[in-house]
């Protein structure tokens, strides 16, 4: 059995700043995305944000159901 123990501020401070600096870059590319569908492929706008809206909530429903998976396997690895 493994051992918990808390996070110093230090640490949560760091995985903080870390996932800022992804989510940044990953606003970056979904900003560029909008425009390029909308302006190079000529996309109704509705569609691309129905297809954004899509593309999230099926991320967002797998990711809960990888963690799941996840925390009921055991495993050595």
């Amino acid at each position: 059995m493994e051992t918990l123990h808390k996070l110093s501020l230090k640490e949560k401070a760091g995985y903080a700043l870390g996932d800022a600096a992804a989510n940044i870059a990953w606003r970056g590319v979904a900003t560029f995305l909008i425009v390029f569908y909308t302006d190079v492929f000529g996309l109704n706008p509705a569609a691309v944000g129905l297809l954004m809206l899509i593309a999230r909530s099926s991320d967002g429903i797998s990711d809960v159901v990888m963690g799941i998976i996840g925390d009921r396997t055991k495993s050595k690895y």
